[in-house]
């Protein structure tokens, strides 16, 4: 299910981008409202505001929880998970939300890639330390395996950022964002893989959503790994605030670059933005069913079904009658047709009047499985987890 689900992710990138190159659009909200309308583009941008703000609130909530279990071991006074989060989000990521763009935060960033290695490796050598007896159910399908495609949508969940990514290659053709998303893409999936095989079979059924929470307060390794995660996540925090700042902006038409007006209003949108998000991460505190819900109201939409219907608005030329086409033609063909008779057969296919090859018939494919898949687990996840 997670290559799966990383399969097709991959696919929404590539289908985002080659929608925009045929359009020549190059920003995700514009390429959705040639391809889809005006419906099409509020849908995005809502579900990229919730997607988004999820986000926000779900890393403030782990880095309370990093932080209140790192100050009550090494600080001489105990702290709360909802003071600590107050003083985080004050003090160290609210100064950083004033750019104009994330180009400031570039070393904050590369500074969080680094943290990664040792964290994995921290929790794959310590992990089988603490392995007891434990429930590990082995089924293929569990009770809740849609909120689970939901967890997993939000994780590899990256098109709100194709194009920016796109846009810094420096060969912007297709073929050298397939093979950066590819590259990307299998790194996700073997650091995916790396936590939840290690932590499912140390911890099975007792496994928490943050895999560091099932280790104990006296591991100074993992307690090293918590410091960095925690840093990580505190330098990650703005560049996932600032898509939502852009967003709201530019609906509220307040944007000083594009509206010309006063920056005040930018800065005021920021700090009401954030203080909803860190008033959320102080008030809940159940980071499973929060990264569940996010991903199956949300992520799904921006992820599977806006790409999927994208690409087959506006970056395909596949239509059925164009597949019908190819497949009489090879059948009449077969039969031993003449020319003249199959050139006499409809060949409409959609733009380019002739028949679709193969490959394109494929991504005709994927675009409808992608589609259809966010649809299911945007609606019965959603269901379930509320349920």
């Amino acid at each position: 299910m997670l290559v799966a689900v990383a399969f097709l992710s991959q696919f929404s990138l590539y289908a985002l981008v080659v929608s925009g190159k045929r359009t020549g659009n190059d920003h995700f909200s514009s390429l959705t409202k040639a391809a889809l309308g005006s419906s099409g583009y509020h849908l995005l941008n809502y579900s990229i505001i919730i997607d988004m703000v999820g986000t926000v609130i779900l890393y403030l909530m782990i880095i309370g929880d990093m932080v209140s279990a790192l100050g009550n071991i090494y600080l001489p006074f105990a702290v709360t998970r909802a003071g600590m989060i107050a003083v985080v989000s004050v003090v160290v990521i609210l100064p950083l939300l004033f750019f104009r763009n994330t180009g400031p935060l570039a070393a904050f960033s590369i500074f969080s890639i680094i943290c990664i290695p040792y964290i994995i490796l921290a929790v794959a050598i310590r992990a089988p330390q603490y392995a007891g007896e434990v429930d590990v159910d082995f089924s293929f399908f569990g009770p809740r395996v849609l909120p689970a495609m939901g967890v997993l949508a939000f994780a590899y969940g990256s098109c709100h950022a194709a194009f920016p990514n796109y846009s810094g290659l420096r060969d912007r053709a297709v073929k050298p964002w397939v093979q950066a998303t590819s590259f990307a893409t299998t790194g996700a999936i073997a650091i995916s893989s790396g936590f939840a095989i290690s932590g499912f079979l140390s911890f099975g059924s007792s496994a928490q959503a943050n895999i560091l929470e099932n280790f104990p307060e006296t591991d100074s390794f993992i307690n090293l790994g918590r410091l960095l995660f925690l840093m990580s996540l505190v330098f990650t925090t703005p560049l996932s605030f600032y898509p939502i700042r852009d967003t709201v902006t530019e609906m509220l038409k307040i944007d000083p670059q594009r509206h010309h007006v006063s920056p005040i209003w930018e800065s005021i949108c920021t700090v009401c933005l954030f203080s909803f998000c860190a008033i959320s991460a102080m008030l809940f505190s159940n980071l499973g069913l929060a990264f569940e819900l996010i991903g199956t109201l949300s992520s799904s939409v921006v992820n599977f079904i806006i790409p999927g219907l994208v690409f087959l608005s506006v970056g395909t030329d596949v239509t059925v009658a164009g597949i019908v086409s190819r497949w009489r033609s090879r059948a009449n063909r077969c039969e031993g047709a003449s020319e003249r008779d199959l050139l006499l057969l409809p060949a409409a296919t959609g733009h380019s009047g002739t028949k679709p090859h193969l490959k394109d018939i494929c991504m005709w494919v994927l675009a409808w499985v992608a589609a259809i898949f966010g649809v299911w687990v945007m609606i019965l996840g959603t269901f379930n987890v509320w349920s």
